[in-house]
């Protein structure tokens, strides 16, 4: 199982951070950013969905989304980096907002993150890492239960599932709206809905996540040209792939493939 790369653990409050500041500014995140807020107050931004902040719910910001917030904020928070495997297809799945019922334990989980992360003792990054797969373990389970509870929702998790595995076999494919929920043998309209709901995005934000993933593989473990990567990948042109790749990794094809073999050099003893 891949672990991720902890970036920081803490607790954020918007009076001592940002002081006099009623709206914070659009940003993209780069990693997983999971918050508990402690006080009502505000309201979070993700993407096209907003929801008022209070202490009752969890926040599961992913790489690639915009956000920002209407302050007062204050929040326990988690950053982290993970890039494939296990632990990363949960949270891709996991909705931007989530409303557990067990936020007691959700709650113990963040403040032994804190303390353990504050402590820098021998053992706690081990101790760390086991909250986190709690942490990961809870967000799945609560999820499960938000979007699929109730027997008339089981048809609707059977087809998203298939989709999934459909989108990632046929990355070349028509993957538009309309098709893909044919595939689903749902309407677009409540296709679209069902999808967002199950994964946190929209089927052309995932669409564009399972490509780009496809196409970093492809640059760094061959010497395909940038035009063969993106037909590959199922992106119409390499100008399109080369936009969209920039937009949301930060950098173009090119620039990522030196940055990367860049680091492999380095690391050669």
């Amino acid at each position: 199982m891949i672990l991720p790369k902890i970036v920081a653990i803490g607790i954020y409050n918007s009076d001592l951070a940002v002081k006099n500041l009623k709206v914070t500014k659009k940003r993209t995140t780069t990693m997983f950013e999971i918050e508990l807020p402690i006080d009502r107050g505000g309201v979070s931004y993700i993407d096209e969905e907003e929801l008022p902040i209070t202490p009752d719910m969890i926040i599961c910001a992913k790489p690639g989304q915009t956000r920002h917030s209407k302050l007062p904020f204050k929040c326990y928070y988690i950053h982290m980096i993970l890039e494939e495997g296990e632990l990363y297809e949960s949270l891709m799945r996991c909705p931007v907002f989530v409303r557990p019922d067990r936020m007691e334990r959700y709650r113990d989980i963040f403040i032994a993150l804190c303390r353990h992360h504050e402590q820098g003792l021998e053992n706690d990054h081990i101790r760390i890492q086991s909250l986190i797969l709690e942490l990961v373990y809870l967000l799945n389970k609560d999820t499960k239960k938000m979007v699929y509870g109730g027997k008339s929702k089981i048809g609707n998790r059977n087809a998203i599932h298939a989709v999934i595995d459909y989108i990632g076999k046929n990355l070349t494919a028509d993957l538009s709206l309309e098709q893909v929920a044919a595939v689903a043998k749902i309407s677009p309209i409540h296709f679209h809905n069902c999808f967002k709901q199950a994964t946190g995005r929209t089927l052309r934000e995932y669409v564009e996540e399972q490509r780009i993933k496809k196409a970093t593989n492809l640059i760094v473990s061959t010497d395909w040209t940038l035009t063969r990567i993106s037909n590959e990948c199922g992106f119409s042109s390499q100008a399109y792939f080369s936009h969209v790749f920039k937009r949301r990794l930060g950098q173009t094809p090119r620039e990522y493939a030196k940055g990367v073999f860049d680091q492999y050099e380095k690391e050669l003893p």
